[in-house]
């Protein structure tokens, strides 16, 4: 009895499972979830989008941006070039839908050496807020980033009229 209660209970388990990992599936088929991906965006790296906005909240979700430039699809050289060209690619994702980084409610940096590269966003991060005021801000150093790059950004932000 026991043996088929545990088969009962991982069976439900699987189930629980499945349903939640198609559930991003489901929403990015939702006309309450527009994906974004405007013109002069980079290009996706792989199987993900740039952003998706949330019609029913009026939130963009754009994704981790890294410092890769846009016409050429390539990283950009020299770490606080690379830094800014990152923040310019989550803003251009956020001007496309209408918001400005003032309409930012969160962003999430992913650096893989804080002591080196978190004065730099700071300092990009600064010059581009134009000295605040900022949004809330994570910072999490990491072993590695995709092409062994050195800054990663995501943020969210508030669309008025959700566009």
């Amino acid at each position: 009895m026991r043996s088929i209660d545990q088969a009962i209970r991982s069976l439900k388990h699987a189930a629980a499972l499945v349903a939640l990992a198609s559930a991003p599936a489901l929403a990015q088929n939702s006309p309450a979830v527009l994906p974004v991906s405007p013109p002069g965006s980079i290009q996706p790296t792989g199987t993900w989008g740039l952003a998706s906005l949330d019609k029913a909240t009026s939130t963009l979700y754009v994704a981790g941006m890294r410092g890769i430039d846009p016409t050429t699809n390539k990283l950009v050289d020299g770490a606080e070039a690379r830094i800014r060209q990152a923040f310019l690619n989550m803003q251009h994702i956020a001007e496309s839908q209408g918001a400005t980084l003032q309409d930012c409610l969160r962003i999430v940096v992913y650096t893989t050496d804080m002591y080196r590269y978190r004065p730099l966003a700071n300092k990009v991060q600064q010059e581009l807020w134009s000295n605040g005021p900022y949004p809330p801000r994570t910072i999490i150093e990491v072993s590695r980033l995709n092409d062994d790059d050195i800054l990663e950004v995501e943020g969210t932000f508030h669309v008025a009229g959700g566009k």
